[in-house]
């Protein structure tokens, strides 16, 4: 019998945050679940914590990798479940029931909800109804209250594994303005997003900048000519053009 949900944690040396996401996915009260763990090759002790959850975990690999967007793909393809969910390391549902709300919910290509950022009763991220043009310009989905249709990976191909961090900004952008994805929003929290991730960092903020560019530039005609846009591009140009020390 094909699960109803299948829940992918992609990890890295993660020691510190692990458990919580863990504990959050061992509590869930609907069980009709597989849970998938690709582990980028942990050396801090995550593994160790991992393997106190091992009777729960239907499918485990820990491998080096070729990034984040390269391990999503791992667990996509291992997955069996009607709906796909990455709950990555350090993130963490919302609530117990947020699998309950799920089942109860319209089922849609996309069913998303809100997140609550750092803890549960941290600063909540509201998303719209509607998913305009306009609006996935300048935003996207969270993926870790985003559950996709397992079909969608079947009929628009996996995420983009040479992006580091904005993989799932193009995905989204992709299939969003082909028209034919239906979706649905859940209106309150369905996850806690950790904050300390890579996305979030400011070390990357040069790089956030440039994949969402790229992103932009390939999915929506009307980025192209704008400031915004052309400031980006110069910027990309001086920086090859610029002598190395």
């Amino acid at each position: 019998m094909r699960p109803e949900f299948s829940i992918i944690t992609i990890c890295f040396n993660e020691a510190k945050n692990i458990r919580r996401t863990c504990e959050s996915i061992a509590s869930q009260s609907r069980k009709n679940i597989e849970w998938i763990v690709i582990d980028g090759g942990s050396t801090d002790g995550t593994l160790d914590i991992l393997e106190e959850f091992r009777g729960s975990i239907h499918h485990f690999i820990s491998e080096a990798d070729h990034g984040i967007y390269d391990a999503m793909n791992k667990g996509i393809g291992l997955a069996s479940g009607e709906y796909l969910v990455f709950m990555n390391g350090g993130d963490s549902f919302a609530s117990t029931e947020v699998l309950e709300w799920i089942h109860a919910s319209p089922q849609k290509d996309l069913i998303y909800g809100d997140i609550f950022y750092d803890c549960v009763d941290g600063r909540i991220e509201a998303y719209p109804d509607k998913l305009s043009n306009d609006y996935m310009l300048k935003k996207m989905l969270p993926h870790q209250a985003t559950f996709y249709h397992r079909q969608l990976f079947e009929k628009y191909g996996l995420y983009d594994a040479s992006y580091k961090i904005a993989g799932d900004y193009d995905f989204f952008a992709r299939i969003l303005k082909t028209g034919e994805v239906s979706y649905y929003h859940i209106n309150k929290p369905l996850a806690v997003f950790d904050n300390s991730g890579i996305s979030s960092s400011s070390k990357q903020r040069s790089r956030r900048k440039e994949e969402n560019h790229r992103v932009r530039m390939k999915h929506f005609p009307q980025y192209r000519w704008t400031l915004k846009a052309w400031r980006q591009c110069l910027r990309k140009l001086l920086t090859k053009t610029r002598p190395k020390p």
